[in-house]
């Protein structure tokens, strides 16, 4: 997905090995340069901004006749060049290089977070609101903060447990509310859709996970090139193997030129934007700043899409950004 998702902490909060210190009850993050705190401020603002609007132009891109698989294939070959060329100017040089398995954990991790997440993601969005959708892809920080317990053997605190749950009341009211305002849709393929995009919240904490571990010893801009790069070549993979590539043919131009649009504009650009405002401003801070995305995405996909907004939505859309924020600093 990549794709993504703007209010989030993200494995660019890694520092050195011997700076970090990770537990199941607290989150990682950056010592902050108050010099660069009010531009780091505002990359994470507009990047969350960029991240919003992903979704509602993957749901006009869907009018145009374009698959899954079709803007999803098409996406990442557009960044590819943006990605082969970070990757050129990061790639380690003199003595110290990764290892063979560290390189197989950011393939890993690339696969889990840009193929496995954007795919059910993509598939989710088919039958779901972008309004749902994104609070859903919100709520991913609770399955990092239980999966790093589960590999770290550590016990949750009751105050994490409480907002992990917490989270996962308002995501009940939003998904209530988005049945009662979707009456053309049927309960089964809005369970359906919903459940496709934990999913893809799920495999992104895993990428969220396997990303701190590579950072300790590469760039994140490094990381986050080859992560996409593996996503890529997996995604053509995919494509040729179950898909015809004489259909990417018959497609309009439109289609082209808006999966440009949201492969730079909205994946490339703000993926970059967060990593560094991030590293001005600290994790911490950097999710609370991030709190704008899904409440501009509800706004967006109003204005664009015409989709309700209730206030039993915005009740549910509250409950999680608050759980999510505690979630951050507990």
């Amino acid at each position: 997905m990549g794709d993504i998702k703007g209010g989030r902490f993200c494995p660019q909060s890694i520092v050195r090995r011997k700076s970090l210190h990770w537990s199941a009850n607290r989150l990682p993050s950056f010592s902050v340069n108050t010099n660069s705190s009010t531009t780091g401020a505002a990359l994470v603002a507009v990047s969350a901004l960029l991240f919003a609007c992903k979704g509602t132009l993957i749901k006009y891109i869907y009018t145009l006749g374009a698959s899954v698989t079709d803007l999803m294939v098409l996406r990442l070959w557009f960044s590819v060049p943006v990605y082969l060329w970070v990757a050129v100017r990061h790639w380690p040089r003199g003595e110290v290089r990764p290892a063979r398995s560290e390189w197989l954990g950011v393939i890993v991790s690339g696969v889990c977070g840009y193929y496995v997440a954007s795919y059910f993601d993509m598939m989710g969005l088919e039958l779901i609101s972008v309004g749902l959708e994104r609070i859903i892809l919100y709520t991913y920080p609770a399955f990092v903060v239980l999966f790093s317990a589960w590999l770290f053997k550590r016990a949750l605190s009751p105050s994490l447990l409480f907002y992990i749950a917490l989270s996962y009341v308002g995501l009940f009211l939003v998904f209530y509310a988005d049945i009662r305002v979707q009456p053309q849709m049927s309960i089964g393929a809005t369970i359906k859709g919903s459940l496709f995009v934990l999913v893809s919240a799920l495999t992104f904490a895993i990428y969220v996970i396997g990303g701190e571990r590579s950072m300790r010893v590469m760039s994140s801009a490094m990381f986050t090139a080859v992560a996409m790069l593996s996503a890529a070549a997996m995604m053509t993979a995919h494509y040729l193997a179950l898909e015809s590539p004489a259909q990417l043919r018959t497609l309009p131009a439109s289609v082209y030129a808006w999966c440009v649009l949201l492969a730079i504009v909205f994946t490339v650009m703000p993926a970059f934007m967060l990593s560094a405002g991030i590293r001005r401003v600290g994790s911490a801070k950097a999710g609370g700043i991030g709190m704008v995305g899904p409440l501009a995405t509800l706004l967006i996909a109003a204005l664009v899409l015409d989709e309700q907004v209730t206030l039993m939505q915005i009740a549910g859309f509250m409950v999680v950004v608050v759980a999510i924020h505690r979630l951050h600093r507990a």
